[in-house]
């Protein structure tokens, strides 16, 4: 144990060193991982908002089916609803009876429908079919049609501007994820240069040390280590601009974006998701461009 904590301190002395002697380099580094950490971290927030919106949309989201005037049997309703069941893109289908289509429509056009409640409501049975995917519904909605259920008046749902929003949405989630990529490529390769410079820097070390019968992971490791800690330093500043950057902006727009319906998460919950990736892709961005940049040069001076 006392062995691997000795080494583990040479390791960590060496890395020190080493970005002490490359102080502009690793200075460089940090600046552009940290940018790049930044940039990773407010894509983030944006995709979790975008996959929450989404999320959000997609729920409530459905087709309304109006049964026949004379569809009132439990038996017939069934019949129909075991049949849209079956559709592929169908997550689920509630029954929305006559009285509850009464209260809709007081709901939705005001107190001078209550006069039909009762005997005299002219409404027919319905129901409210849910689907798994929204870009989809249109598609859905043409199925539900075409089976040609009997007892089926008509179907109608959200309209395009829904099924847009949708579709924008998942454009948004894409795009980010592909910036993301992109951005980590950076990372990984602006961290590798850096190390690479150090490795240089070293080679005559390294050649004395394999003479003396050192192993590559023993070589290897300070480097490794360093690499984690430019990664590390790097993700800093991104940590603390996204804390406190996203709490200020949580409290001017009391909590929503334009309406309730697009609520933002709490600071709490960013700072903890947010945060503790940007410091974690810090530490595995420095640590895998270090293990590269290394495995690559032993390779070539074998």
């Amino acid at each position: 144990m006392m062995k691997g904590l000795r080494t583990f301190l040479y390791e960590l002395k060496y890395a020190f060193l080493q970005m002490k002697r490359h102080i502009m380099l690793c200075f460089s580094a940090i600046s552009a991982i940290g940018i790049t950490l930044l940039l990773i971290g407010s894509i983030l927030i944006i995709g979790l908002h975008v996959n929450y919106f989404s999320n959000d949309v997609q729920k409530d989201l459905s087709i309304h089916v109006i049964l026949n005037e004379d569809i009132d049997d439990e038996t017939a309703i069934s019949s129909i609803q075991s049949e849209i069941s079956k559709l592929k893109n169908v997550s689920k289908v509630e029954v929305s009876s006559k009285d509850d289509e009464l209260e809709l429509m007081i709901k939705e056009k005001g107190d001078a429908f209550k006069a039909y409640r009762g005997e005299t409501n002219p409404l027919s049975n319905a129901f409210f079919v849910y689907v798994k995917n929204a870009s989809s519904i249109r598609k859905t909605k043409v199925e539900i049609c075409f089976i040609r259920l009997d007892g089926v008046s008509s179907t109608a749902f959200g309209g395009d501007s829904v099924t847009s929003l949708v579709d924008m949405l998942n454009m948004i989630q894409k795009i980010g994820l592909g910036i993301v990529a992109l951005l980590t490529l950076l990372s990984l390769y602006l961290i590798y240069n850096a190390i690479r410079t150090t490795i240089d820097s070293r080679s005559d070390e390294i050649i004395i040390m394999r003479t003396v019968g050192a192993t590559n992971g023993f070589i290897s490791n300070p480097f490794i280590v360093e690499g984690i800690f430019i990664g590390l330093i790097g993700s800093i500043i991104p940590y603390l601009l996204v804390h406190f950057g996203y709490e200020k902006l949580y409290e001017s727009l009391d909590g929503k974006l334009f309406t309730p319906m697009f609520a933002l998460f709490k600071p709490s919950t960013i700072s903890f998701q947010v945060g503790l990736s940007i410091i974690l892709a810090g530490a595995l961005i420095g640590g895998f461009a270090s293990l590269f940049a290394v495995r690559k040069y032993l390779k070539m001076k074998r």
